[in-house]
């Protein structure tokens, strides 16, 4: 079997080093518009050959599509006139819902599209970041339709299985709105931290709970605004919930109100 990734990253070298770690045999060959990310993906055996032109991802029997969601749209398109009938495609997209929309208005074949996302990503980034164990126990979600291949649907979930991760169905919609809680709203919280930080620089460092807090605030923001744009109904749902909570704290504060406070520390 040939697998094409697309998208050389921190998650796309890290599927590579995974998946030929498990010594299936199978060729893995990679394509990014980065040079220096393809050239560093082969160098650490994350593929076996390097993709000089898009166009020629086409040729796969799995792409797996491993780059910003603003790129896969375009890529869609790009790809569409090469695919052929069998080939299956998958994505890591954090924000399923849209890559679902995009994959029914610009692939021939939408029926082998299997929309996925591997929870297992880091605040760091790069094909610096690559681990061949970054899935291992880790959940993978996959969002078919009804109208998604069962052959499709198989094929990705045994690339899944072969990365050591566990992959589970859901729909999108149920996807999007639970991460926005588990990740979204998260983030949102760790770069207003860190903001809040820099705007009142403390001589004390933090301790773990700040570090916690405070870890994927060194995400890539240019990421993160596009992510939250195409999950933002959702994810202001979870941050109007969270401000609410928050503003009963404040309350129970302002009053001195002991029961209060406790009850809102409760969980």
């Amino acid at each position: 079997m040939q697998i094409t990734i697309i998208g050389l990253g921190g998650i796309g070298a890290s599927i590579g080093l995974a998946y030929q770690h498990a010594e299936l045999g199978d060729l893995v060959r990679g394509y990014d518009i980065d040079a220096n990310a393809l050239q560093g993906a082969l160098g650490m055996g994350a593929i076996d050959e390097p993709i000089d032109c898009m166009d020629k991802c086409a040729d796969a029997d799995v792409i797996i599509m491993a780059t910003p969601p603003r790129a896969v749209p375009e890529l869609f398109q790009r790809l569409a006139p090469r695919l052929r009938p069998d080939t299956v495609m998958t994505d890591v997209v954090s924000v399923k819902q849209p890559v679902l929309e995009w994959a029914r208005a610009h692939l021939p074949y939408p029926n082998r599209f299997v929309g996925g996302h591997p929870i297992a990503g880091t605040e760091r980034h790069g094909y610096q970041a690559a681990r061949a164990d970054l899935f291992q126990g880790a959940q993978w979600v996959l969002t078919p339709t009804p109208e998604t291949d069962s052959d499709a649907i198989g094929r990705v979930e045994s690339l899944i299985r072969a990365v050591r991760a566990v992959p589970i169905r859901m729909e999108a919609a149920q996807h999007d709105s639970e991460f926005a809680l588990l990740s979204f709203v998260p983030h949102c919280l760790a770069f207003s931290l860190a903001a809040l930080h820099a705007e009142n620089p403390t001589q004390l460092q933090g301790g773990g709970s700040w570090k916690s807090a405070t870890r994927v605030a060194h995400s890539d923001p240019e990421l993160w605004v596009e992510l939250l744009l195409l999950n933002r109904a959702a994810t202001e749902e979870r941050l109007n919930a969270l401000i609410e909570r928050l503003r009963k704290i404040q309350q129970a504060l302002q009053q001195g109100d002991s029961g209060r406070l406790r009850r809102q520390l409760q969980w």
